[in-house]
């Protein structure tokens, strides 16, 4: 209990610390505090979920001789460690609002700005803030130590992060129109094919092995949540999948439109 107690406290130091480093190592040619908020947030998050991948596919290896019970000790830790993210990133995200509409909140005091910014982001914090007391107990608790190959593999989705951490920064610094940003959308169409549509068949297909089943039946022998939660679950990454490609397409238009511009003139 006080190893956990200890990594979830370095946890609430880490991530504040990380941003607050990289917001002050900024060129000076970043000059806004809101790009300087953006740009620190967005690689935040990007560390954060690389680590969170790396920790996965460590697991995973560790632990596929039996997807059910075998046991990966360190994922516990990384999870005491991970889940001060959330409220760290509430935190981050208020930071990038406020400075976003500097000139609005000027007038404003501390408790103003807190409610318009839950006002405008009532999904995201209630999402952060009540996701952790979920995933906390449930993670550390409530599943008995069964499952670290599944946790594993559900917390490497995070791959997609980084790509969306780049755009947004990309963005920040006018680099919109660049052959850097198509890159990295398509690198970000590529993750979220395989990290968030592949990886539920991959679960599936994992299980049904570990049962002895085919596919299909594999699938049917899920416990109703987990079945119920995967249908959900890819649909709703499907969809995104959709926006995302389009968003693709469209800056790739855009780009292709300015270089014929460009050579026409």
């Amino acid at each position: 209990m006080i190893e956990k107690l200890l990594f979830a406290t370095l946890g609430f130091v880490t991530y504040p610390t990380l941003y607050k480093t990289i917001r002050y190592s900024l060129p000076a040619s970043v000059v806004s505090d809101y790009s300087k908020n953006e740009i620190s947030g967005r690689s935040v998050s990007a560390i954060q979920a690389l680590t969170a991948v790396l920790v996965g596919v460590i697991t995973m290896m560790n632990t596929g001789d039996d997807i059910v019970y075998s046991r990966f000790i360190p994922l516990d830790y990384y999870v005491c460690f991970w889940i001060p993210y959330f409220y760290y990133d509430t935190w981050a995200d208020y930071k990038v609002y406020v400075s976003k509409r500097a000139n609005e909140m000027a007038d404003k005091d501390f408790l103003s700005r807190v409610k318009l910014f839950v006002k405008y982001q009532p999904l995201m914090v209630l999402h952060h803030f009540f996701l952790p007391m979920v995933y906390g107990p449930a993670l550390l608790h409530f599943r008995h130590g069964k499952g670290d190959y599944i946790i594993g593999c559900a917390i490497t989705m995070q791959a997609t992060i980084p790509f969306i951490s780049l755009r947004h920064i990309l963005l920040q610094v006018e680099m919109r129109h660049t052959t850097l940003y198509i890159v990295n959308g398509l690198l970000l169409a590529v993750s979220f094919s395989i990290a968030r549509i592949y990886i539920w068949f991959h679960l599936v297909h994992t299980y049904a092995v570990y049962r002895g089943l085919p596919f299909i039946s594999g699938f049917l022998a899920l416990p109703t949540i987990c079945s119920c939660c995967t249908i959900g679950f890819f649909i709703l990454n499907s969809i995104w999948f959709v926006k995302i490609l389009l968003l693709v397409k469209r800056s790739s238009k855009e780009i292709l439109n300015l270089l014929k511009w460009s050579k026409s003139s």
